[in-house]
């Protein structure tokens, strides 16, 4: 009757869910190492904590990290001592330790060790339990302990056998306890074998932070001193450690048959298990009674001693307080733990951070292996070394720009080659994930700085680095991208390198080694091209031609960029043709005599006072035109030449699609707040990536869909299914339960392959991913925002038989894309739809030289890819009998052919084909 039918049913229902079963593997933590410590004072942590030389020594260092954490010298009021030659007694004494919050130490079973004797003296301890009877820790042990300066107060704890010992130890814990996730009066129970002692050890930190008792029983028998503390103390609840193989189904039904409400195992068939069992518990599931739980650390012990004394240390003053989950090891690293050890999440905490796990050792390699750590922290990590790629990079200052395009592929990045310098050269650092982040003088760039000291080096000799910045802290999002400033110049063929160091790189919560990695620094390709030349004159051309008959057409190029100069007659040397009217002597008038420095390209006319006639030649002296690296023009001339009838066009080649504008979607208000949506300190933008089947153009037509499902709990675990739709370009992002944050909705779209080969989804730098997501079921079907911004950029080049002297635009682009304008809706008038398309052209002679041409070219830049102009379509131009026309010549029209005029274009046909040799820029 002293227990009511609620709690009975509460008892009931925490036992279906008793059993602790390991899942499967998800993704292992970002990265892992072994903890160690500083020994010599250098940085760089190279030794183990708590490796002693033997198991007392190892307890000793474990105390002094205790009672060091609690404040030192009069912080530590009681200590427990156990024999360290068995496990009998230490093992149930955690809980009271617990209560207690007191160290356990171990000592030899004929005499006090020196060390535990300097550790009570040392810290001021008042009261000291001996664990055991005189067979484990002898009377003179107690003799040597009382004989003190410091003279504590010693007492023994102890029952008949281990059992009742075990019952006595439970008996000083002054008040009661309670297993996870019950408020019953609880115990634990584990097997009392000497063989089965290290299930035992699995549940010390548990034991010791929940302040638990700790009984025994045989295997299949539950002994009477357990029984009578379980009756006498009214424990409502006991936690078996083990399976029924360790402890019988028949203790349990014993326990039963003691009035106990509930009967829990953790279940394991090995030491290990268990400890996988218990490390999952205390995640989830029994987290709100042990919090706080570290979520980057855990310990590898052994079955022993070890194990047992680690227990203040791991429950409390390893990390700031937080439990430190023990794993229970052996020779090897078992397959439950390293299972558990490669299911640990890859991301921790509020903000996400990567999770860099440490791997705490308790005792020396004689206890955990370097073989069974290297396994662990194997097993532990999903991420491997940092790789670096170094290139030119922008000057930190200014973020953005293309001062480190030194390829002059309008981009700056790690095929950027670096280039010899007058001045401090800059570089960047290329890594294959983020660093810390900091701008200049800040701590994380102060610590940044200092490892880069360490590891670039000048063709082998440490460089003078004076600042290192990532490109988050210059005002970018890039924190994989170091700009670095030295203080020495770069010369041509040196080598800037990442040298091999053991020395980490990276975020706070993620430390890796870098790969090494070098680079040349190269001298810019010398330009030894010279200025090209061409000279064009039509002579007798009809009349209102541009150029008109007196007028040679010069034209200079040059893609690097021509030398300031001023052209004069003496440049030229003019050569009449058979029947001139002009003479050698003929003064010659130069239009435009100026070129501009660095001009790429510059025409002018060079005129004769009398028409122009076959033959007629003008040259250009050698060396006359200078580019601006030096390199001079060589002799060119051109002829007047009499003008072609009936131009045609000879070809249409078209360049490869180039996706310059990437469509971007965000998130429908319907499933945001005001901080996610557009705008937003936390807005999250999708957006098409430029390889895949969404970019460019291309972008437009495809929509995401957001949805939240009917049966969508808020109180379940999140679960949101990402799809993609190819064939009808459509992604669809359901809800499905769960309080989503706006990182549960980037992993789960990055975690969709299908979604992540076409979009990125990114949030601006300042934002959080921690932002709640408003998501409710009553949100059904919403369409994302879409920007529409995706264009695809192409060109078009047609070529024709002869020099045309002009061309009318809608006619030319109404013949080269007819068969676009088959496979529209409307196709009234294709340029008028194109250009309502977003479609934009540049004919060649609005930006070019004008005078005779034989190739017209358009860019488009089009933000529907069903406007788009395709290999093979056929061009078809009737021939010109009056305006307008596709190209008007230079031929004057002979009225006698009154089917034909000469000076318009003639019909023909030819297919469009895609060429290398048009850029779409």
């Amino acid at each position: 009757g002293r227990r009511s039918l609620a709690a009975i049913l509460a008892a009931m229902l925490i036992a279906s869910v008793l059993a602790v079963v390991a899942g499967s593997p998800a993704q292992a933590a970002n990265t892992s190492f072994e903890v160690l410590r500083d020994t010599n004072s250098d940085g760089v942590p190279d030794a183990r904590e708590f490796a002693g030389q033997d198991r007392y020594d190892t307890a000793l260092r474990l105390a002094k990290n205790f009672a060091t954490a609690k404040g030192g010298l009069g912080a530590v009021t009681t200590a427990f001592i156990s024999s360290g030659e068995t496990l009998v007694d230490s093992i149930s004494v955690a809980g009271l330790a617990g209560s207690a919050d007191a160290p356990i130490l171990l000592t030899p079973s004929g005499s006090l060790h020196g060390g535990v004797a300097d550790f009570l003296e040392d810290y001021g301890v008042g009261t000291v339990y001996v664990l055991g009877g005189p067979v484990a820790v002898s009377d003179a042990v107690l003799t040597a302990l009382e004989g003190l300066v410091s003279k504590p107060k010693v007492e023994r704890i102890h029952g008949d056998d281990r059992y009742a010992t075990a019952a006595a130890i439970a008996s000083m814990i002054d008040s009661a306890s309670s297993w996870c996730g019950t408020a019953a009066a609880s115990a634990v129970l584990i097997n009392g074998a000497t063989d089965a002692m290290p299930f035992g050890v699995a549940v010390q930190t548990t034991a010791f932070r929940l302040r638990l008792p700790v009984l025994m029983t045989a295997a299949d028998e539950l002994s009477s001193a357990t029984a009578d503390y379980i009756r006498d103390n009214d424990i409502e609840h006991v936690q078996i450690i083990g399976g029924s193989g360790t402890v019988s189904d028949a203790v349990a039904s014993a326990l039963t048959s003691l009035g106990v409400d509930t009967v829990q195992r953790v279940e394991g068939d090995s030491a290990s298990a268990v400890s996988v069992a218990l490390a999952q518990l205390a995640n989830n599931g029994c987290n709100d009674n042990l919090a706080p739980v570290s979520n980057n650390r855990v310990a590898l012990v052994r079955g022993n001693p070890d194990g047992v004394v680690a227990a203040p240390v791991l429950a409390s003053s390893l990390d700031s307080g937080n439990l430190v989950t023990p794993l229970v090891v052996g020779d090897s690293l078992p397959a439950s733990v390293s299972d558990y050890l490669a299911a640990t999440p890859k991301t921790v905490g509020v903000n996400n951070d990567k999770l860099n796990l440490g791997i705490v050792a308790i005792g020396g390699t004689a206890a955990v292996s370097a073989d069974t750590m290297s396994a662990a922290t194997t097993a532990a990590a999903s991420s491997g070394a940092l790789t670096v790629q170094i290139g030119a990079g922008d000057d930190p200052g200014t973020v953005g720009t293309l001062e480190g395009d030194t390829n002059g592929d309008g981009v700056t990045n790690a095929d950027d080659p670096i280039r010899p310098t007058t001045a401090n050269a800059t570089f960047a650092l290329y890594f294959s994930d983020d660093v810390t982040s900091g701008a200049s003088a800040s701590p994380a760039s102060i610590a940044l700085l200092a490892d880069l000291r360490d590891v670039i080096e000048i063709n082998g000799v440490p460089a003078v680095v004076t600042d290192a910045v990532t490109g988050a802290s210059g005002g970018g999002c890039a924190n994989n991208v170091v700009y670095v400033t030295l203080g020495q110049t770069l010369r041509d063929g040196d080598t800037v390198s990442i040298a091999a160091s053991a020395h980490k790189l990276g975020t706070a919560s993620d430390e890796r080694t870098v790969v090494p990695a070098s680079a040349k620094v190269q001298a810019a390709p010398a330009d030894s091209t010279r200025p090209a030349v061409s000279i064009v004159a039509i002579a007798d051309p009809a009349v209102g031609s541009t150029p008109a008959g007196t007028d040679f057409v010069v034209r200079i190029d040059d893609a690097g960029g021509l030398a300031a100069d001023t052209l004069v007659a003496t440049d030229f040397v003019y050569t009449p043709g058979s029947g001139s009217t002009n003479t050698a002597a003929s003064a010659l008038n130069i239009g435009a005599a100026a070129i501009a420095a660095n001009a790429k390209e510059h025409e002018t006319l060079v005129s004769l006072p009398n028409a122009l006639v076959v033959g007629d030649r003008l040259t250009l002296k050698a060396g006359v035109v200078e580019d601006a690296a030096g390199n001079r023009s060589t002799t060119r001339s051109g002829s007047a030449i009499k003008a072609q009838a009936s131009p045609r066009i000879t070809s249409v080649l078209m360049s490869n699609p180039a996706r310059s504008v990437q469509n971007s979607w965000t998130l429908p208000a319907t499933a945001a707040d005001g901080t996610t949506v557009n705008g937003g300190a936390n807005a999250v933008t999708i957006t098409a990536k430029a390889s895949g089947d969404a970019a460019g153009a291309a972008g437009n037509a495809w929509s995401i869909l957001f949805d939240t499902a009917s049966t969508y709990d808020a109180t379940k675990a999140v679960d949101i299914d990402v799809r993609v739709d190819n064939m009808r370009q459509r992604a669809t992002v359901r809800f499905v339960n769960g309080p989503a944050t706006v990182h549960d909705l980037v992993a789960a779209m990055k975690a969709n392959s299908d979604f992540d080969s076409l979009f990125d989804v990114t949030i601006p730098c300042t934002g959080t991913t921690t932002t709640a997501l408003a998501v409710n079921s009553a949100n059904r079907d919403v369409l994302a925002t879409s920007a529409d911004a995706g264009k695809t950029r192409f060109a078009i080049e047609a070529n024709f038989s002869a020099y045309i002297d002009s061309y009318t635009g809608a006619e030319l682009l109404a013949d080269v894309l007819a068969a676009t304008a088959g496979r529209v809706p409307t196709a009234a008038d294709v340029p008028a739809l194109l250009l309502l398309a977003g479609f934009t052209s540049v004919p060649v002679t609005a930006a070019d030289p004008a005078g005779p041409v034989t190739k017209v070219r358009y860019t488009f830049e089009i933000d529907n890819s069903t406007y788009l102009p395709q290999s093979r379509d056929l061009v078809m131009t009737t021939a010109a009998t009056a305006a307008p026309s596709v190209a008007q010549g230079f031929a004057p029209d002979v009225a006698a052919t009154a089917t034909v005029n000469e000076q318009l274009n003639t019909g023909g046909q030819v297919r469009i084909a895609v060429s290398s040799s048009v850029k779409a820029s």
